[in-house]
């Protein structure tokens, strides 16, 4: 009896201070800890807000928006090998000019300069961007006397803040330099910094469904004058486009380097005729029909103005991405204007 109950003693040893509620619970052994590694921090990539592509650190440089001539004698133009998006448009007669935003890459120098007009204008104001021009329509010149936008004019600055070149005449040699740009902002106690609002753009490879067709080459007819029409030629192994103007490829005077085109929007939109001048209103309100054209495919797609900028939607609505790198955003009268083969 005696051995009994010490056995009875051992048992309840065994379980006792293991009880959950009414149910008995067996003591598992401690399991061996396994030691783990830190888990890797995936990097996270910075893009630049204007062109997508891949940089160290986001810049908080305020975009800037130059009038750059195009007439032929203007050729080749400077810095327009760093912009971030040019658009074209009519002015005056059957010649464009270009609105060129820097924002990523502030070139040493920009030019030549041209006048400005109200619509430049309102595109400008769609980057929040600081405005440089070199003369104004009477238009132009009540949006930016009303402080409608920050803006540099050469009209002013002629020989201070902006610089002739004599080796082309007027007006086809005035430049606005870094320096000078930083000089008229602090003249003008203009904000020179902001986080940017981006554009969107795909980091990846894009579907190519049915709704997009191979296209090789892209004509812009502005003018009875081969001077002044814009032919886009797909560069299969750059993957990007070349612009050319009366057979020659546009280049950046200042670093000789051709024009690397990635994304082409080709808009159209309601032009009139406003003063005996030729002076045009262009409708960038409203929206239309255009082509979206990048990587050798084209898209046909209906522009809005999202916010002051202009922007291709597929036939569904949905917005369609950039890819990463320039883009230039033609403005035309009418599509019939436009051949793609």
């Amino acid at each position: 009896m005696k051995k009994l109950m010490l056995l009875i003693m051992g048992i309840g040893l065994v379980f006792g201070g293991c009880s959950h509620g009414n149910q008995k619970v067996v003591s598992k052994p401690k399991e061996k800890e396994v030691s783990q590694k830190p888990k890797e921090e995936k990097t996270v990539q910075a893009y630049a807000p204007l062109n997508g592509e891949p940089v160290n650190a986001v810049s908080n440089q305020r975009p800037v928006a130059v009038m750059v001539n195009n007439h032929h004698l203007a050729r080749p133009q400077s810095g327009l090998s760093k912009a971030d998006v040019v658009y074209e448009l009519l002015a005056e007669g059957d010649i464009t000019r270009l609105l060129a935003i820097f924002q990523n890459n502030l070139p040493e120098r920009i030019g030549p300069v041209r006048s400005a007009r109200e619509y430049y204008i309102k595109l400008a104001n769609g980057y929040h961007a600081l405005y440089i021009c070199h003369g104004n329509s009477p238009q132009a010149k009540a949006m930016m006397d009303a402080g409608e936008i920050d803006a540099l004019n050469g009209l002013f600055y002629d020989g201070t803040l902006f610089k002739r070149d004599h080796h082309r005449r007027a007006p086809h040699n005035s430049y606005i330099y870094k320096e000078g740009i930083e000089k008229g902002v602090a003249k003008k106690h203009y904000s020179f910094s902001e986080n940017v609002i981006p554009l969107f753009f795909l980091h990846q490879a894009i579907n190519y469904d049915s709704t997009w067709e191979k296209v090789a080459q892209v004509f812009i007819k502005y003018s009875y004058d081969p001077y002044n029409n814009v032919t886009y030629k797909y560069n299969e192994s750059q993957k990007q486009f070349q612009r050319i103007q009366k057979g020659v490829i546009a280049s950046d005077a200042e670093t000789k380097k051709e024009l690397e085109i990635k994304n082409i929007l080709i808009v159209e939109a309601k032009h009139k005729i406003i003063d005996s001048h030729g002076r045009r209103s262009i409708d960038l309100q409203s929206g239309g029909n255009g082509y979206f054209v990048t990587e050798g495919m084209m898209k046909k797609i209906h522009w809005k103005n999202v916010n002051g900028r202009i922007l291709p939607f597929d036939m569904e609505g949905k917005e369609v991405d950039f890819l990463p790198g320039q883009t230039w955003i033609n403005v035309v009268p009418a599509l019939k204007d436009v051949t793609v083969k």
